[in-house]
């Protein structure tokens, strides 16, 4: 009868082993598919375009063609939606672990840099990576320029323009409204001979209630100031060179 209760408590053991056993997933072929970076830093010519190919990786290699949907995190990414482009799938191919696809960038209000985030959703069994973030910024191989203007207070009289040796315009502002701090412009000019030129409605430049100013940099040194205190208007000229 004591050797008949050991069996049962034996079995019993087996019974509970194996079944906690049975409840952890196998880790020796797991289904998981990622992109290639949690993070990357890409670039776009200022008001040009550009092309990436991305990859996204799996774990399995199969003899059918595996699809996965991308989508866009639009509540975490800050660009426009008309400074990107991500196809609706990647896939990957037969006997292969690698799928590809490309992604399009255009400099549409890119600014100081605005962030694209991609997750890939999957079918119930396959494990997926983290979210990958893309860093999209400006890039200038010329003179990379700023125009930067301190309002006095009534920021609607101030226009400006930058024109080039033809004396065509190649930077300009205008259309500020009253309580206007400050504005800035950036542009990516050639090598050559320019000339600013700023205009006042009223006459006074910038110099009502306070004083503002105008800078302009280029390559990271100041190439243009002026004083707020210019009347009408008054022209600069500077050289750019890389």
């Amino acid at each position: 009868m004591k050797n008949i209760k050991y069996l049962i408590l034996f079995v019993a053991s087996v019974f509970v082993l194996n079944s906690c056993e049975t409840g952890m997933p196998e880790t020796t072929d797991l289904n998981y598919v990622t992109f290639e970076a949690t993070s990357m830093d890409l670039g776009v010519a200022i008001d040009g375009s550009s092309d990436y190919e991305l990859a996204v990786y799996t774990t399995q290699t199969t003899g059918s063609d595996r699809t996965f949907d991308i989508m866009v995190d639009l509540e975490s990414t800050t660009a426009d939606a008309q400074a990107y482009s991500v196809p609706a799938t990647v896939t990957v191919p037969a006997n292969s672990n690698k799928g590809t696809f490309m992604l399009g960038l255009t400099d549409i209000n890119i600014g100081d840099g605005v962030d694209i985030v991609l997750n890939l959703e999957v079918d119930p069994g396959v494990f997926k990576g983290d979210a990958m973030v893309l860093s999209v910024t400006q890039l200038c191989e010329q003179n990379e320029t700023y125009v930067k203007i301190i309002f006095d207070g009534y920021a609607s009289e101030c226009s400006w323009q930058v024109t080039d040796a033809s004396g065509t315009d190649v930077m300009a502002g205008s259309g500020y409204s009253d309580g206007d701090a400050d504005a800035s412009a950036k542009a990516c000019l050639p090598d050559g001979n320019y000339t600013f030129t700023v205009a006042d409605a009223y006459g006074d430049g910038l110099t009502y209630p306070e004083v503002g100013s105008i800078t302009i940099i280029s390559n990271g040194a100041e190439v243009v100031a002026i004083s707020g205190d210019y009347g009408e208007g008054t022209s600069v000229d500077f050289t750019l060179t890389k």
